[in-house]
Order: structure tokens, then C-alpha cells, then sequence
């Protein structure tokens, strides 16, 4: 942090989160939210007070920067693109993460993204966030006879026999804190192919019982329906076990979209976050 910094923002430690959960109340229907003040995702949280907030910047370590409280903290606001850009931005390119989308409680903080990017273009992008109406269809009827639907567990993260077990294990990286975390709390599925993963779909953040789940394919497997298909392996695994499944994505998404209705939601809401690309 730096010094000029030292009285303008402050970050909390991770006991400390629940000092900024009634700030976020108005963005709780993203699921990362409550997983990071529950411990469970890694992230950084920024605040104008250590002790009573009134202004809050929440970034997951991955691609989201969530925004809260009173927008009109201009000191608070110059020392947290400080901290983007000296930051935030320099650890997610090491990570190859192309962008960050910035999420707002409020319509009033777009008059500060300037400050805070630094004049730099946001693109203002719609996204749909779903309810869940019951899963559709019987999925392990659908699975293609050359391949077979596997738990995502600590046996296949270890794998060295099939191909694309990195790409699921950096997913799982990605969100979780280790391997352990994600096979002691979360969960996921893979369809495998002749002992190649090609399409994935796991839990990636958490709270209580309620699991967002996010969903992949390799692109030379892609618009066969495999993705439906561990998707559902996913939702019928909630279903199952009193589990709440939730889904985001964004609107241009046409194949998250697609999955998402085939596998029982439904009703989306739309909302807004900010697209900023990292050059």
C-alpha cells in the first residue's frame, strides 16, 4: 500500500469481511459476494474506514471488481485506481486475465469510473443472472456411447493420464483456494472422451447452500451439447442434495445462455457491469 494511501483506503483482513456485507446488499445476487465474506473465495477488500465502512471496492483475484457504499469519496476513489493499476491490473495480466468487469450497487458510480480507470473506456454490458425451475430431461440418457460423465474429485485433479486435467485444475485454482478446498466444499463434473476431458462444469463460488456454477468446453468439442450435459450432471447433483444452483452470464453469451435454459433456468433478470480490457 502506499504511503499517501495509508489514510484514504485501507484493506481488511479476511476476518474482517463482515464489516461490509450490509454495504453489498444491493449486489448479493451475485453469489461471490457472500463466498468472499464466508472465507471461501480468495479475493482483496478495500475500504475508507477499517472499522465502520461506508465505501467498499471488493476484487475476487480474478475478474471482477465489486463496488459499494457512498461513491463520492474522491480521496478514496484516486487511492483505489492506485491500487488497480500499481496492484490489481500488474497481478491479473500475470494470470493472463484479459479483463476486469467492474459491478456497482448503484447507477452513480459510472459518473466515477474515470477516476477511478484513470480515463480509461469501460464498455457498459448487459448481463442476466437466472432463477432455477427444476432441471429438465434425463441427462445420462443424452451421453454419447464413447464417452462417460465423471466426478470432478481429487482422484481426477491428480490425474496424469488425461488429457486437459490442467485446464480443469486451473479452473479449480482459479476459484478455490487448493484442490482440497473445492473437493471438501464444491463440486463438478467432466464428460470424458477416449481418456480426454472435453467439457467441464463446477461450482465456483459458495455460500451456505447456495452453489454458482460455471461451465467449459474445449473449443473442438464445442455446439454438440456437451456442455448441457455437465451442466446438468451439476444442477441434478443440487437437486439432489437440497443444493440452490445459480447462473451468470453475460447477454452476447450465447452458449452459456443455451445451457443454461436446457438445464432448467429460467426467468433471467438483467443488470449491468462495466467491461475494462487489460492491454
Amino acid at each position: 500500500m502506499c504511503i499517501r494511501d495509508r489514510y484514504m483506503i485501507h484493506q481488511l483482513k479476511e476476518n474482517e469481511y463482515e464489516r461490509v456485507r450490509s454495504l453489498y446488499r444491493n449486489l448479493r445476487f451475485n453469489l461471490v459476494i457472500d463466498s468472499i465474506i464466508d472465507g471461501t473465495t480468495p479475493a482483496w477488500v478495500f475500504v475508507d474506514h477499517k472499522n465502520k465502512p461506508q465505501t467498499a471496492a471488493m476484487w475476487n483475484k480474478q475478474d471482477a471488481l465489486l463496488l459499494a457504499g457512498y461513491d463520492g469519496n474522491e480521496k478514496f476513489n484516486v487511492a483505489l485506481s492506485d491500487q488497480l493499476f500499481q496492484r490489481i491490473i500488474p497481478d491479473a495480466q500475470r494470470r493472463y486475465i484479459p479483463e476486469i468487469s467492474l459491478y456497482c450497487d448503484s447507477d452513480v458510480w459510472e459518473s466515477r469510473l474515470g477516476t477511478i480507470l484513470r480515463g480509461g473506456r469501460a464498455e457498459k454490458a448487459s448481463r442476466r443472472y437466472y432463477a432455477f425451475g427444476g432441471l429438465k430431461g434425463n441427462w445420462r440418457e443424452q451421453v454419447p456411447a464413447d464417452s462417460e460423465i465423471r466426478r470432478i474429485d481429487e482422484v481426477l485433479l491428480e490425474s496424469d493420464e488425461l488429457e486437459n486435467v490442467d485446464h480443469v485444475v486451473g479452473w479449480v485454482r482459479s476459484f478455490w483456494r487448493s484442490n482440497q478446498n473445492f473437493v471438501n466444499t464444491g463440486f463438478g463434473y467432466c464428460l470424458v472422451k477416449a481418456e480426454t476431458i472435453v467439457s467441464w462444469c463446477l461450482s465456483v463460488y459458495v455460500s451456505g447452500r447456495d452453489y454458482e456454477l460455471g461451465v467449459a468446453t474445449v473449443p473442438e468439442h464445442r455446439r454438440q451439447g456437451l456442455a448441457t450435459l455437465t451442466a446438468a450432471a451439476c444442477v441434478g447433483y443440487c437437486d439432489e442434495n437440497g443444493l440452490t444452483p445459480h447462473w451468470h452470464c453475460w447477454n452476447d453469451n450465447v452458449g452459456s445462455i443455451k445451457v443454461a435454459e436446457n438445464v432448467g433456468f429460467e426467468k433471467p433478470t438483467p443488470y449491468y457491469a462495466y467491461r475494462f480490457k487489460l492491454d
